[in-house]
């Protein structure tokens, strides 16, 4: 697979064995952890020779990562947690077994890139239904979901055509859905981000505050 950019960190003799081998990969040497912030590369981690809060920063961006390691208690032993793509392995590998887990993992990640949406600084996975900001993340429930869409795409929604779109309701006399939603949402927000203008009211319309 073209286009896949690998960078090591931890081990000078693999990133070696790995440019002899002549793979249909760009392979380089990171010496600097906070340079490699894009979701153009792969990150190739080896855990034994990295102090356990680097590797914890590197898993907190949530990219596709590699994690070697020579202990199956690592993970447990340093409470690490690792995302849909991160893949822990344990050495000794198979060069051939690395390369068809590197495909299927950027294959699996750029599926992921196309449900990501940055709305207010905040990323949201339509597939998870997650939101997450610098690192921390919560649940949304499908209403919430389509309520953030909807309100992002216009600039400034009434509650009557919220509850009709959203809610299926045909007028205002069942609002009490709309109302129970939006407090459940804002405050989940608020709990989660401290963010208390998330959603604003104004001439009674619902927007986005910016």
């Amino acid at each position: 697979m073209n286009n896949i950019n690998l960078v090591v960190i931890g081990s000078d003799t693999f990133l070696n064995i790995l440019k002899e081998l002549e793979l249909n990969y760009t392979i380089s040497k990171n010496s600097n952890f906070d340079q490699v912030e894009s979701d153009h590369y792969i990150k190739i981690l080896f855990a034994d020779s990295i102090k356990p809060e680097v590797v914890q920063k590197n898993l907190s961006e949530n990219l596709p990562l590699i994690l070697f390691f020579k202990n199956r208690d690592y993970l447990k032993k340093n409470k690490l947690i690792l995302s849909n793509f991160h893949v822990p392995l344990i050495l000794p590998i198979e060069i051939i077994s690395l390369v068809e887990i590197i495909n299927i993992l950027k294959i699996k990640y750029n599926f992921f890139k196309k449900s990501k949406i940055v709305i207010k600084n905040y990323e949201i996975d339509s597939n998870t239904k997650i939101i997450s900001y610098n690192g921390v993340k919560t649940k949304l429930t499908e209403k919430e979901l389509e309520l953030i869409f909807a309100l992002n795409k216009n600039n400034g929604l009434k509650k009557s055509f919220l509850l009709s779109n959203i809610w299926k309701h045909n007028s205002d006399l069942d609002s009490h859905a709309f109302e129970t939603n939006l407090h459940r949402l804002r405050k989940k927000i608020y709990d989660t981000f401290k963010d208390k203008d998330f959603i604003i009211e104004k001439d009674s319309l619902y927007f986005l505050k910016n």
